[in-house]
């Protein structure tokens, strides 16, 4: 378990973009930091092996489609939404002729843009689609919980409750693999302290707890190991992430998208979700210090699809520079029945980490080493 966020003096690595806004990062001996050090050793490898073919997501659609039943509605359920990565899992499973289910967890903070793609993607051929619109009042009192914790994270409500919601479905509707647009290649570098592992029910229902509201908010949206374990072994519930068996180039994806369904942007990454848009261009390089762009960038630069020079420069500029940020301030604000001052307010305060709260975080790593050594799997993220 690690320690208390240490205090340290500025420092920003040789090689790629990231820097002490990570507490924990390391530099070694010429500069380099742990991040762009592990991306490049223990990443890199696995997902530029493709030759830019897809022959290897072929063989596992295949495979996906050769297990089918006698009356299988659905061979894959695929969470959407509206962002780049998702969709284009999506489109490539349809492209596959495999029978989806696609799924919206709807948390109410859908951008418009988000839900025009949404309706783009369910109309393809052999897609079904299904939507959980989650209890506004109650999830509301969760997200404040965590915006008024300090910790930086302040979307981790969101991704337990995508979790639960894709999990529940899955085994509803008896599907066997989940596919997911998560990917390495742009997602391969992002400190644990930023985000923390959603999957640890008992840091969760700490920060509810230390902010005075009953566990009981959470209880609808709880997805923790023991739940994943039991879809793992008892429900033989699999995630596979198709993008990972590609060159995936999000640009070229993007571009797809919008040939075969009129796909739009919505614009940075992940804003599709105006929440999502606040807590990473506003309220975490506000409050936390942390820009997102820098784990972003910091993985162009190790692909290869920008220079360091390039992302210095784009660093140089605000983090909501290209969106209207009073806007958003007052749309979150009323929404979770702040004012702009409040909201303010909270935002100033001192900043927390995950180590701050409760948490199971030495356990859970001992367990996923144990599951990653009996299964042979390869750690391919911070949990």
């Amino acid at each position: 378990m690690r320690s208390k966020a240490p205090r340290r003096n500025y420092q920003i690595c040789k090689r790629c973009v990231m820097d002490t806004s990570d507490p924990w990062i390391i530099f070694n001996k010429e500069g380099f930091c742990n991040h762009c050090s592990d991306f490049i050793e223990k990443r890199l490898p696995s997902i530029t092996n493709h030759n830019g073919e897809q022959n290897n997501l072929i063989k596992i659609f295949e495979e996906i489609k050769s297990q089918r039943k006698k009356g299988t509605t659905y061979d894959v359920l695929v969470g959407i939404s509206g962002g780049v990565d998702s969709s284009y899992a999506l489109l490539l499973a349809q492209k596959a002729g495999l029978k989806i289910l696609a799924l919206h967890m709807d948390n109410g903070w859908d951008a418009p843009i988000a839900i025009k793609n949404i309706n783009k993607l369910i109309g393809l051929k052999g897609v079904d689609y299904k939507c959980e619109v989650l209890d506004w009042n109650n999830f509301k009192k969760v997200q404040r919980a965590f915006i008024e914790s300090g910790l930086p994270d302040i979307e981790l409500p969101t991704d337990i409750a995508i979790q639960s919601s894709i999990n529940r479905f899955a085994i509803k509707y008896n599907i066997k693999t989940i596919l997911a647009g998560g990917n390495i290649s742009n997602e391969g570098i992002l400190p644990s302290s930023w985000m923390y592992n959603p999957r640890d029910s008992f840091f969760a229902e700490s920060v509810i707890k230390n902010y005075g509201e009953n566990l009981s908010i959470f209880k609808p949206i709880k997805y923790g190991f023991r739940d994943e374990l039991a879809h793992r072994l008892f429900h033989r519930i699999k995630t596979l992430y198709p993008l990972n068996h590609i060159n995936y180039d999000k640009e070229k994806a993007k571009k797809e998208l919008k040939e075969e369904i009129g796909w739009q942007t919505p614009g940075e990454k992940h804003c599709e979700s105006t929440y999502t848009r606040f807590c990473q261009l506003i309220y975490q390089p506000k409050k936390n210090k942390i820009d997102y762009r820098r784990a972003h960038l910091s993985s162009d630069v190790c692909m290869n699809r920008c220079t360091r020079e390039y992302a210095l420069k784009e660093l140089n500029k605000d983090p909501w520079s290209k969106i209207d940020a009073e806007s958003d301030m007052r749309f979150v604000a009323y929404k979770l029945n702040y004012t702009v001052e409040e909201l303010n307010k909270i935002i100033k305060k001192s900043p927390l980490w995950y180590v701050d709260f409760s948490n199971r975080e030495m356990i859970l790593g001992f367990a996923y080493n144990t599951f990653r050594l009996l299964t042979g799997r390869k750690k391919n993220t911070n949990f």
